[in-house]
């Protein structure tokens, strides 16, 4: 009987220990998307004005046909 006791016991405390953990970890994942969200929003406002600046620059030479 007391081991029977002692097993629930410990399934009860590893049961809040294992959902204590992962609320923690949803906290820090929550942390991490928050800090990281602006700095790709940027570098993918970059990366369009990149893509367009070579677009740009690409487009005039393609256009340059010699005509005889």
């Amino acid at each position: 009987m007391l081991v029977f006791i002692s097993i629930i016991v410990i399934a009860v405390v590893a049961a809040l220990v294992y959902n204590n953990n992962k609320k923690k970890i949803a906290e820090t994942i929550e942390k991490v998307e928050s800090t990281i969200a602006p700095a790709v929003k940027e570098v993918k406002e970059v990366v369009a004005k990149a893509e367009a600046e070579i677009a740009k620059a690409k487009k005039p030479a393609a256009k340059k046909t010699t005509k005889k």
